[in-house]
């Protein structure tokens, strides 16, 4: 191979420098011809020793010998790799290594071996598989936290100690009914039940400590008499405000990971973050209670008022009166729901301009000495005022009629009315200043945008600025419907009907993007189980991120057809498209919440389609090709299967 001395040296220089072990052996002989120095440390042998060793007294066994005979295909397959090939060391001792050959050019002179013990190889598949499980089990924790709050503690410190392969995983949390954090979760009996707060408060944000080492506190005395390999604690909550802390130990044997110290801290985050979400539930439970018992208790005094109480809307269409409407002028509160205002309110006198006024000019509105008939056309002296109530598109005009003739009775509820008027005005205001900031700050951007014109260097962020009130307005509705319990509505449904319908749809997306549709539909395919609603919105969020994919065009691949399950039968809808593709590092993160790679994106397309199947007892899944494009796949019940009456 190497026509010179200069020629070996050269590569011998060049191959060293490379950390995988190379060894180069003759294509011709059972003959060694060279290594680099990676391959000497790995064996054990000197540069020496490769002159008086052949090939098969390097790779042993039956394994090694089948290697070495499959080394002649490498001139015709560009794919020789080998695993696990039994190689034996200067010291005797036979050890699996991974083998990767390249045949030399002129045919058969010499093959170049590039080789890796097999043991780095199984330890980065199982670094891998844990980071897998690691990222698998913070989803988890992270949905537990955010749908069972503080319920879900016992699970996410159960999950918290598999995600770092941890012995022992427990917090001390502060306790409603004692000074004292009491424990939660499973640590040794040598570990204290409760701990005071100047305890906890010496112990600092976050500890270490490892067996060998002094221990500086009584948790970690507590792990040393436990005889546990190594501690970490983390505070949980907010600087020098801690409502809690969290401990995790490893006994003998369980190495923490590597970087423990940080996914202790995120663990202790999601607890915190956990017991936050239970408190404002908690809070939301209660708050929800105080409003619903004010809203019954104000439609109690709605309908306990002597006044009649008439509300209206911008139309002046009556939206809701009380009972005292049937003693003062002879209706029905319910007859009178839709009415316009002037067919309720008959007299001599209109009464329509002090109601447009009070509306107009949002304030009160007072006809002291006005004359209104009875239903049987009987006049009554009536005192009226009309209150403003609310701001903006909800603005309602409470309207107060007083019988004049029962001058002591309403003196009576004066004051009752005064509060009710101040509750209104206090409403209104608060409502006001909480409104109009923020239509402030989307007319001034549009004011201002208005005023520096297109080519002002500001216009762009100006534009970022309103882009970003749509995109939180996206994200909100999403947010609300990710949050929102599916109720679905299942039903028979031809899917390839289905899927035209939307198609027929897109086409003029289609033709503007320059897109091609094609469709593949199985005529035996049954109707499928599910909620017509929420599938469209799945399959036309597949749609619309396809053509965003393939934004100079490409084809969009529609396939329906019958596939048998593990236990039923299914039909599979497949949406395909031409683009890009998606990156593998994020190709698992797809329907993860919030997670998004579009600039414009709310994370949660993906994620609401994948709670949608859930929910329809389905699945969807994603396959993805560098360059050549992406598949998402659907599977539904088949309607009257297994699957579908579970």
């Amino acid at each position: 191979m190497f026509k010179s001395d200069p020629h070996r040296e050269l590569f011998n220089t060049l191959a060293d420098t490379l950390e995988r072990a190379v060894l180069v052996i003759s294509g011709t002989e059972p003959r060694l011809i060279t290594c680099n120095h990676a391959f000497l440390l790995l064996s054990g042998y000197a540069r020496t020793d490769l002159d008086t060793l052949t090939p098969s007294e390097v790779f042993v066994n039956e394994e090694g010998r089948e290697v070495l005979d499959h080394l002649g295909e490498c001139w015709e397959s560009s794919d020789c790799e080998f695993f696990n090939v039994p190689m034996r060391t200067q010291a005797g001792k036979v050890i699996p290594v991974d083998l990767k050959a390249y045949p030399i050019a002129p045919p058969r002179t010499a093959i170049l071996l590039l080789a890796r013990p097999s043991a780095m190889r199984t330890t980065a598949a199982n670094q891998r598989d844990l980071e897998r499980v690691r990222l698998s089990s913070l989803a988890s924790m992270t949905r537990e936290a955010l749908e069972f709050g503080s319920d879900a503690l016992p699970r996410i410190l159960e999950m918290s100690r598999q995600f770092l392969s941890a012995s022992y995983v427990a917090i001390y949390r502060a306790s409603a009914s004692s000074p004292d954090y009491l424990i939660e979760g499973a640590l040794p009996p040598e570990f204290p039940e409760r701990v005071s707060p100047a305890d906890l408060g010496d112990i600092g944000e976050a500890t270490t400590w490892t067996l060998g080492q002094r221990p500086d506190h009584d948790f970690q005395r507590a792990a040393r008499a436990a005889e546990l390999y190594s501690l970490r604690t983390a505070c949980i909550g907010e600087q020098n405000a801690w409502i809690g802390l969290l401990v995790a130990g490893w006994e003998s044997g369980a190495e923490p990971p590597a970087d423990a110290e940080r996914l202790v801290e995120i663990a202790a985050n999601l607890c915190h973050s956990a017991l936050q979400i239970g408190l404002l539930r908690s809070a939301q439970v209660e708050n929800e209670i105080s409003v619903g018992t004010l809203v019954a208790e104000i439609d109690h005094q709605y309908e306990a008022i002597s006044d009649t109480l008439i509300t209206i809307d911008r139309n002046l269409k009556i939206l809701r009166a009380n009972s005292s409407i049937s003693r003062l002028l002879g209706f029905h509160p319910e007859e009178v729901v839709g009415l316009s205002i002037q067919d309720v309110l008959v007299g001599p006198e209109d009464v329509t301009t002090s109601l447009l006024d009070a509306f107009g000019h949002k304030r009160e509105a007072e006809r002291l000495k006005l004359i209104l008939h009875h239903r049987d056309g009987t006049p009554l002296p009536i005192h009226l005022r009309a209150v403003p109530v609310g701001s903006g598109a909800e603005l309602r005009l409470l309207v107060v009629l007083r019988d004049q003739s029962e001058q002591q009775a309403i003196e009576d509820q004066t004051e009752i009315l005064a509060q009710r008027a101040l509750l209104g005005e206090v409403t209104a205001i608060f409502a006001h200043e909480v409104r109009n900031p923020i239509n402030n700050i989307s007319t001034g951007v549009q004011l201002i945008a208005s005023r520096l014109g297109r080519e002002h260097p500001q216009n762009e962020a100006l534009d970022r600025i309103r882009a970003e009130c749509v995109r939180l307005d996206q994200l909100m509705s999403d947010v609300l419907f990710f949050a929102r319990p599916l109720e679905l509505k299942m039903e028979a449904l031809d899917l390839p009907e289905s899927m035209d319908r939307i198609l027929a749809r897109w086409m003029p997306r289609f033709n503007q993007s320059g897109v091609r549709c094609h469709t593949s539909y199985d005529p035996d395919t049954p109707m499928a189980s599910a909620d017509p609603r929420t599938l469209e919105r799945v399959i036309v969020n597949l749609i619309s991120n396809a053509l965003e994919a393939m934004s100079e065009g490409g084809t969009l691949s529609i396939k329906v057809s019958k596939v048998d399950g593990t236990h039923d039968q299914a039909i599979e809808l497949k949406v395909a498209d031409t683009g890009p593709g998606i990156p593998p590092d994020k190709i698992d993160r797809i329907f993860d919440p919030f997670f998004t790679t579009k600039k414009d994106g709310t994370g949660l397309g993906l994620a609401i389609s994948r709670r949608i199947m859930t929910a329809h007892r389905g699945t969807i899944q994603v396959e993805s090709f560098p360059d050549a494009g992406t598949v998402f796949t659907i599977h539904l019940p088949v309607f009257g299967s297994k699957n579908d009456q579970e």
